[in-house]
């Protein structure tokens, strides 16, 4: 299946982007991208595709706050399940920004990945769909490596575990969602990110080198 998605998400960026400068794109562009490779595809109904969806319950623990709990709806960017269809996606944009010589930052984006990855994985090992993080990043964004060394280069084939996201936690650069980090410390398990596709995206208004990546997430049968 995502391979067949893959193609066609691609050919439909590509002619996003030799319209529209990236630059100009946000990370929407990204997603509706794939939500209609997706029904295109597999040849769905739209109400068969689940945007925005509520994330399984079990996936994380209520902050202690009265107030927050009735309020707290954490979503999963997109969800489809139907028959052997099950799967579960979040979306990244990790870019330039509107200075051409300026910096991005790139430390809160690889923590956005990271809790987004955490999510994913915990999701799907209670709903056994299976989890994809997918992206689409440009030269300002590739080959970073966090400063405390916990990941490899981006992007490469993660181990997601709790000491590394404490390790993390401790520099105090980006916020890490508590709701997802203290499941999964109760867990006591790894989630493994393996690169399922990294190639060059070219089109008119792309100026910079620029990604399609994607990892699928899956637990560690080994405990941390």
């Amino acid at each position: 299946m995502i391979n067949r998605v893959l193609n066609r998400f691609i050919e439909l960026f590509i002619e996003r982007c030799d319209r529209v400068p990236l630059l100009n794109l946000g990370e929407d562009s990204v997603r509706y991208d794939f939500f209609i490779a997706v029904l295109e595809v597999e040849k769905l109904k739209p109400s068969e595709i689940q945007i925005e969806f509520p994330i399984n319950d079990q996936s994380f623990i209520l902050r202690n706050n009265e107030k927050s709990k009735r309020k707290e709806k954490p979503l999963m960017d997109l969800v489809i399940d139907k028959g052997e269809l099950r799967f579960c996606a979040e979306f990244g944009l990790f870019r330039q920004n509107r200075n051409e010589e300026g910096s991005i930052n790139k430390t809160a984006r690889t923590v956005k990945m990271i809790n987004d990855m955490i999510r994913l994985g915990i999701d799907s090992y209670y709903t056994k769909r299976k989890a994809y993080f997918i992206c689409v990043a440009d030269d300002k964004m590739l080959g970073h490596q966090l400063r405390s060394g916990i990941l490899e280069g981006f992007p490469s084939d993660y181990t997601i575990s709790m000491d590394m996201v404490k390790q993390q936690m401790k520099n105090r650069t980006a916020a890490f969602d508590e709701r997802f980090i203290k499941k999964f410390e109760e867990m006591k398990c790894s989630f493994q990110a393996n690169l399922l596709f990294n190639e060059e995206i070219k089109a008119e208004k792309i100026n910079r080198e620029t990604r399609i990546i994607i990892w699928e997430i899956t637990k560690k049968e080994t405990e941390q």
